[in-house]
C-alpha cells in the first residue's frame, strides 16, 4: 500500500489509533476527518505529502509519533487540519515528547504548517542548511519561548512564527536580513522580546519589518548598538512658502498640510481667511525618524507677506497661490 484515498476512514468514531506504514507515501483528502475518538497516529518516514482537512474533527487526538524529523519535515501539508499536530498539540519521536526541537542538518527547507500548533515544545534550533521556512511552520507553538534561526535561512514565510505569546528570544544568525513576510511574528508580543542578530547588521534588522519590532535588538556578542535620530525639523513661512530646517544633514522632509478656507463679511466689505496645519518629519538612512513638528497658522487679508500678485489685499486668488506653493505645486 502506497496510498490511502479520499474519505477512507471518514467519521471512523471508534478507531482510537492509527500507524500509517512505511510504505504510504500518501494520505488523500478527509481521509481520517471527523474520527473524534481518534488519540494517537503514529506517520511512517516514506509520507511525503497529506492532502486537505485529513484530520479535521479529530478532537479527541492527544499525540502524534514519527521516527524521523527530516522525513516529518519534508511532508507537503495540505493546510492546517492537514497536520494531525493540530488537534493533538504533542509530538513524539518514539516514545519521547519533543520539547527542545534541533532541525538536523540534513534538512534544507521546512515545508508550511510543518509544526503548527505543537504546544509542550518550548526551544527550536533551525540548523544552517535550512534555506527556507514555511508559512505557519510553527504557528501556535504557545509554549515556545527561544527560537535560533540558521545563517542558511533566506526566507520566512507569511506567519510561521505567528501566534507563539511566550516567545522572549529569538536569534537569527543570518548575516543578510532574511526575506520574511511581514506577518511572520504576528500576535507574538515580540515588542517585548530581544533579537539576537550578528553585530554588523543590527542596523539592517533594525530597518525592516518584522524584524525592527523587536523590543530590543542586540549583537550574538552582547553588543547593542544606538541607531542616531533625526534631530527635530522647524517649519518658517517665508514670502508665502514653507521652509523646512534640520539641524541633521541630508535628510528628506515628510509634510502634511491641511488648510481650511473660509470667508466672512460684513455688509459689502469681504474678509477671507484661510487656516492651515502643517505637520513634518525628517527622515535619513540608518537614523530613527525625527519627532513631528506642527504649525498652525492663518492667512487672512492685511497680511503683505501673503499678498501674492502684490495688488494691495489678500484674497482668494491669493491663498489659491499659496496652498499651491505649500504644497510643491
Amino acid at each position: 500500500m502506497t496510498s490511502i484515498g479520499n474519505y477512507a476512514f471518514r467519521n471512523c468514531i471508534g478507531l482510537t489509533s492509527v500507524t500509517i506504514p512505511n510504505s504510504v507515501r500518501r494520505i488523500e483528502d478527509y481521509a481520517f476527518s471527523g474520527c473524534s475518538g481518534l488519540s494517537s497516529v503514529t506517520i511512517g518516514n516514506s509520507v511525503t505529502s497529506i492532502g486537505k482537512n485529513v484530520f479535521e474533527g479529530c478532537s479527541g487526538l492527544t499525540s502524534v509519533h514519527i521516527s524521523d524529523i527530516t522525513a516529518w519535515c519534508n511532508i507537503s501539508f495540505g493546510g492546517l487540519y492537514s497536520n494531525p499536530l493540530s488537534n493533538a498539540h504533542h509530538l513524539y519521536i518514539g516514545e519521547e515528547e519533543i520539547k527542545y526541537l534541533v532541525i538536523p542538518n540534513s534538512v534544507t527547507s521546512i515545508t508550511n504548517y510543518a509544526f503548527s500548533g505543537c504546544s509542550g515544545l518550548t526551544s527550536v534550533t533551525i540548523g544552517n542548511s535550512v534555506t527556507s521556512i514555511g508559512g505557519y511552520a510553527f504557528q501556535s507553538c504557545s509554549g515556545l519561548t527561544s527560537v535560533t534561526i540558521g545563517s542558511g535561512v533566506k526566507s520566512i514565510g507569511s506567519q510561521a512564527f505567528s501566534s507563539c505569546k511566550e516567545l522572549t528570544d529569538v536569534y537569527c544568525l543570518a548575516e543578510e536580513v532574511p526575506s520574511t513576510n511581514t506577518n511572520a511574528f504576528q500576535n507574538s508580543y515580540i515588542e517585548y522580546a530581544t533579537l539576537h542578530v550578528p553585530t554588523a547588521s543590527i542596523n539592517a534588522y533594525k530597518a525592516v519589518e518584522p524584524w525592527k519590532n523587536f523590543g530590543s535588538i542586540v549583537g550574538l556578542d552582547g553588543t547593542i548598538v544606538e541607531i542616531p535620530k533625526c534631530a527635530t525639523p522647524t517649519i518658517a513661512l517665508v514670502d508665502g512658502k514653507l521652509k523646512f530646517s534640520c539641524e541633521t544633514e541630508d535628510v528628506e522632509f515628510v509634510y502634511d498640510i491641511k488648510s481650511t478656507y473660509s470667508v466672512h463679511g460684513v455688509g459689502s466689505e469681504v474678509l477671507p481667511v484661510c487656516q492651515c496645519t502643517v505637520t513634518v518629519y525628517a527622515i535619513r538612512k540608518d537614523y530613527d525618524n525625527s519627532d513631528t513638528t506642527t504649525l498652525e497658522f492663518t492667512l487672512r487679508a492685511g497680511d503683505e507677506v501673503c499678498d501674492t500678485n502684490k495688488d494691495g489685499v489678500v484674497d482668494v486668488a491669493d491663498i489659491a497661490t499659496i496652498i499651491d506653493k505649500m504644497a510643491g505645486k
